[in-house]
């Protein structure tokens, strides 16, 4: 009798144990579902609950990196040829049509190429030459624009948010997204390639230019490699504008290669892309793919354009100028005269961090484990360019910043919910507004 009060003793605690144990392991925090939630709400007030969960379990930002990275590639099921596709933008519908590999993996990203037509032209009639010039191996995606006014600000958002709803259909290599176009389309290579370049891995212009004004611009390609094709006979686009780019890009030293063609088309001139050109372009585009968190990023911004490439991000500048052409469905453009504010960082090693800057009053500098050791002081000198007599003139070089720098979930979090990009995530942001943190002067 008594060894089976014992027994029945020893086998309550056991199961009383058991219980707890399992309680315990149902109760555990659900990191995957909580950051699931963070991404896929649009309540500002979720976010936050979210944020202040993972920040209540001292949640790692290493862990958080390891989920986003994770995160479930679509397959996409259609494949071959698709004409006649529509997609939303800005409450508007638009045409568009796309080529994907009919024998791709769904478990392999595949690059893409975004190649916008020229005037008179639609995406429909230009998808299948494209899939052929690219040997069948690129998923090509060809939206379709009223007049091809690629340059109009209507069109430069359609472009940005079909490139990242068709990543949101199908595995594409994030590192390998080019973006091309010919005439009309060059233009549009152009001013959208020139504002978003840390989004591609190159672009690709031909028969098409931009005038000088927007060639301020360039200056921002300096970790994005162009492919530029023009006919030296080109009635339409005159060949010294080309000629121009190119030597711009050149005395910069910056990854451009320039095709100049003598071809004459019969019914377009030199306007035109020659057959004999797509064997080089084709080696150049397999080689090519995005530089991540480059030591150096450069950058010129008007006021219609602020924010980030890479790591950087210019916020405000003085007195800046508004630029933007007129388009089919923006006959009156958002334009004002002014200046061009300039944000050129460079990344010194032992975290250290040198910006010069014209026109410049406040810029984000984002950081990752990668580029600094957040166990140490970072560094930050900023150093103002001033325009005197046409000639560029460096001030005196100042203390912006000199701390340890936190690292911030929220940076992290929205920064991958803004891009969905795995290969761009940065633990912590350091803001400097020039006027009040040039505290002190470097001998």
């Amino acid at each position: 009798m008594k060894l089976t009060k014992i027994f029945l003793i020893l086998f309550l605690s056991v199961s009383c144990s058991t219980g707890v144990e399992s309680g315990r392991i149902q109760a555990a925090y659900d990191l995957k579902t909580d950051i699931d939630l963070f991404l896929s709400t649009t309540d500002t007030d979720v976010e936050v609950q979210v944020l202040n969960r993972l920040k209540k379990q001292k949640v790692s930002h290493e862990a958080i990196k390891t989920i986003l990275r994770q995160q479930p590639k679509p397959a996409g099921e259609k494949r071959g040829l698709q004409t006649g596709l529509k997609f939303n933008s800005n409450g508007k519908d638009y045409s568009y049509a796309l080529y994907h590999p009919e024998t791709a993996s769904p478990g392999t990203p595949l690059p893409m190429a975004i190649v916008l037509h020229g005037m008179g032209g639609s995406g429909d009639n230009t998808v299948a030459k494209w899939a052929e010039r690219l040997n069948k191996e690129f998923i090509v995606v060809c939206p379709s624009y009223p007049m091809g006014a690629w340059w109009a600000r209507p069109a430069e958002d359609m472009v940005m948010a079909l490139m990242d709803h068709i990543r949101s259909l199908y595995n594409v290599d994030d590192n390998r997204v080019f973006l091309a176009g010919l005439s009309n389309g060059a233009i549009g290579v152009y001013t959208i390639g020139m504002f978003y370049p840390d989004r591609f891995a190159g672009l690709i212009p031909i028969a098409g230019s931009i005038t000088p004004r927007f060639m301020n611009f360039l200056v921002n390609l300096r970790n994005t490699p162009i492919y530029m094709i023009q006919g030296a006979h080109d009635p339409i686009f005159p060949i010294q504008l080309s000629r121009r780019i190119n030597q711009i890009l050149s005395d910069m030293r910056y990854p451009a290669v320039y095709r100049e063609h003598g071809e004459k088309g019969m019914a377009h001139g030199g306007h035109f892309l020659p057959e004999k050109e797509i064997p080089g372009l084709l080696e150049w585009i397999k080689k090519q793919k995005r530089n991540l968190n480059p030591p150096i990023v450069r950058m010129t911004r008007e006021n219609n354009h602020l924010g980030a490439i890479h790591w950087a991000r210019l916020n405000k500048g003085k007195n800046l100028a508004s630029l933007e052409l007129p388009g089919p469905e923006s006959p009156k453009p958002n334009n004002r005269n002014g200046k061009i504010a300039t944000l050129f960082v460079e990344r010194k090693g032992e975290n250290r961090f040198e910006v010069m800057g014209e026109n410049l009053v406040e810029y984000d500098l984002f950081f990752n484990t990668e580029t600094v050791d957040f166990d140490k002081t970072v560094t930050i000198t900023t150093q103002k360019i001033q325009n005197q007599n046409n000639k560029l003139v460096a001030g005196e070089k100042k203390i912006s910043y000199q701390n340890k720098v936190k690292k911030d979930l929220a940076v992290l979090l929205y920064g991958y919910k803004r891009f969905r990009d795995p290969h761009r995530l940065y633990d912590a942001k350091v803001n400097i507004l020039l006027e009040t943190t040039l505290v002190q002067s470097l001998s």
